[in-house]
């Protein structure tokens, strides 16, 4: 038993010239830049919030800001998921309350509430989110297709679902929704 456990010591030393080939090596592998990653292509970087009891996915090159709940002010003659309209360096911006869009039951906004500020090139109009989660990284080919169950108002804004039962959005369609803006000159009137 003691020429094994000697054998094993002996095994296990390096030199100061063997051991320092060794870490050269381990850094020179660390210091290169990656090889056989993931296509971009086969990803989708997005932003995960919850609406009432259930969670959410919008694609991250659709958010321009994440902030606090702000104050909102209401506006008559809307639609009912229209909570009213904001004001954000210098703009005015629709706010949004997907919840009752898509017909989600409601927990109500509570002070840790956020607002998801979404558009293309610039800020199109704010989401109100119950939480928002993390961005994360998904593979495209872990969002599973929308059941054809899911039904109702804003089927069409839905990518998919991941195997975490997280709802995935698709921003170009939610953006591209007239019904999400308000278009303040047909309600002037002189």
């Amino acid at each position: 038993m003691a020429r094994a456990s000697a054998a094993i010591d002996a095994a296990g030393a390096l030199s100061t010239e063997q051991a320092r080939a060794v870490l050269d090596a381990r850094a020179s592998a660390l210091s290169r830049p990656p090889t056989a990653g993931r296509d971009a292509s086969e990803t989708l970087e997005v932003v995960r919030f919850v609406l009432g009891r259930e969670r959410y996915a919008i694609e991250a090159r659709y958010v321009r800001a994440i902030l606090r709940s702000t104050d909102v002010a209401p506006i008559p003659g809307m639609p009912d998921f229209v909570a009213g309209i904001t004001h954000l360096r210098g703009e005015i911006l629709a706010v949004v309350d997907l919840r009752r869009f898509f017909g989600i039951s409601e927990g109500g906004i509570t002070d840790l509430g956020k607002l998801i500020v979404v558009g293309g090139d610039h800020a199109e109009f704010g989401i109100l989110a119950d939480s928002v989660q993390e961005v994360l990284t998904l593979r495209r080919d872990r969002i599973l297709p929308a059941p054809a169950t899911t039904g109702g108002e804003g089927r069409e804004h839905v990518r998919g679902i991941t195997d975490e039962a997280v709802t995935v959005l698709d921003g170009a369609v939610l953006l591209a929704d007239e019904r999400l803006y308000i278009d303040q000159i047909d309600d002037v009137r002189v």
